[in-house]
């Protein structure tokens, strides 16, 4: 019976680094302010529609999003031959379906991996102070690269327009 804590050979580390769970956006006093105006703004919209079930959903919206703000966690991840890490879950390359990289410095520097899963979710690593040409080149000896994507997911730039 293997033991938990025992660490798995995946092979060689091409490339390891750490970086933060969540992107860290700098809000303001207005931006609170701007948000406490339009979910007190939705509130009294439920109320005059007499839909309280919106308004019950507003406030657990802003509930969530005040008691879960988030962490600064860091993540450790690390490309080796036999697959990817990220903290300690292993991603072999025969589950993943292709990569792809985003990199408008500063705004944005990911690395996306496709899971072959459709259930499964996408994959996004901060490329942080990596050279994302030196990553792809090595990349592209284990997986495919998605060309056609050029930008961001639409739900990551959501998040980062409105600093979630």
């Amino acid at each position: 019976m293997a033991l938990e804590n025992e660490k798995k050979d995946y092979g060689q580390v091409h490339f390891a680094w750490k970086f933060s769970e969540f992107p860290q956006y700098e809000r303001g006093k207005n931006w609170y302010v701007l948000g406490g105006v339009v979910a007190f703004g939705l509130l009294i919209f439920s109320l005059i529609t007499k839909d309280f079930l919106f308004g019950l959903i507003v406030v657990m919206v802003v509930l969530i999003f005040l008691l879960f703000q988030r962490t600064t966690k860091e993540v450790e991840f690390k490309i080796f031959e036999d697959g990817i890490t990220v903290n300690d879950s292993f991603f072999d390359y025969k589950m993943i379906k292709n990569f792809f990289i985003i990199y408008n410095p500063p705004e944005v520097k990911t690395l996306y991996f496709e899971p072959k899963n459709i259930l499964s979710p996408r994959i996004p690593i901060s490329l942080e102070n990596q050279n994302p040409v030196e990553v792809r080149h090595l990349l592209k000896q284990y997986l495919d690269e998605d060309l056609t994507r050029e930008h961001e997911p639409l739900s990551d730039q959501i998040a980062r327009m409105f600093k979630f």
